[in-house]
Order: C-alpha cells, then sequence, then structure tokens
C-alpha cells in the first residue's frame, strides 16, 4: 500500500484529499460553527475550499457533526 501526505488516503491506486471538518465556536456573532472538506471543492490557487454551517444550539450541531461522520468526514487534526 502506498503512503500518502497527510491530509490525503490512497483510494483507487491514488492519493486522494480526505472528507474532513473541524468546529469553532464564538466567531464573531456566530455561536457554534462547523466548517467542512469534501475532498473536492478549491480555491483558484488550489487550496482546499471550506463549506460553512452556522448553529444557535450545541444540539443541532451534534447532530449535523454526527451526520458528516456517517457520509464518511473525519475531524482534522490540530497539526493538519
Amino acid at each position: 500500500m502506498k503512503r500518502c501526505p497527510a491530509g490525503y488516503k490512497y483510494e483507487n491506486g491514488r492519493c486522494v484529499p480526505r472528507k474532513k471538518f473541524y468546529m469553532m465556536d464564538n466567531v464573531g456573532r456566530a455561536k457554534y460553527t462547523v466548517n467542512f472538506y469534501d475532498g473536492k471543492k478549491k480555491h483558484s490557487d488550489g487550496s482546499e475550499f471550506y463549506d460553512i454551517e452556522i448553529f444557535k444550539n450545541k444540539r443541532k450541531r451534534d447532530d449535523f457533526v454526527e451526520s458528516l461522520i456517517k457520509d464518511g468526514y473525519t475531524e482534522r487534526g490540530w497539526m493538519e
């Protein structure tokens, strides 16, 4: 099995970006935010494009995170 750089996984004979997410609390006026990357979207300079979802309560945020995990997303590490 080929080794891939951090943030990538080996799939179908090549290294592909992982689906990943991270959470941030109290950003501006937003109480809870979840930033997630689907492994495909890129900025024009080639960097990863993260979508954002904003929540007013923790229960809805946790339900959304649970659905991301079911879809194959992993929580981004601190050093990634």
